[in-house]
């Protein structure tokens, strides 16, 4: 969340947000990492990416810890999403992917 306090202190935020709006790809959509992988914090709570563990944003799932990991019931859980999903449709999208734990 630092690069988010950077943008509002700096009052860039509205600006960034306007870009990445504008720099919308849906082709992007399919290939965003909220869609294969999940982000586990050092704790073990589980997150749909990156962004959202900054953001303390948990799993909507009963399966929100890795040790009650459950791949069908993971699998069928609504991806949380919000603002900060731009930043992996924008243009090409992200290549942020991460490790298997």
């Amino acid at each position: 969340a630092r690069f988010l306090d950077y943008l509002i202190a700096s009052e860039n935020y509205e600006d960034y947000m306007y870009a990445l709006v504008e720099a919308y790809n849906p082709s992007a959509v399919a290939n965003v990492m909220c869609t294969n992988t999940i982000s586990i914090s050092w704790d073990g709570w589980l997150y749909d990416c990156d962004f959202n563990q900054m953001l303390d944003l948990k799993v909507a799932s009963k399966v929100k810890h890795i040790k009650d990991y459950n791949e069908d019931i993971l699998n069928d859980r609504n991806i949380i999403i919000s603002q900060h999903c731009y930043g992996c449709t924008a243009g090409a999208g992200s290549s942020c992917q991460g490790t298997v734990a």
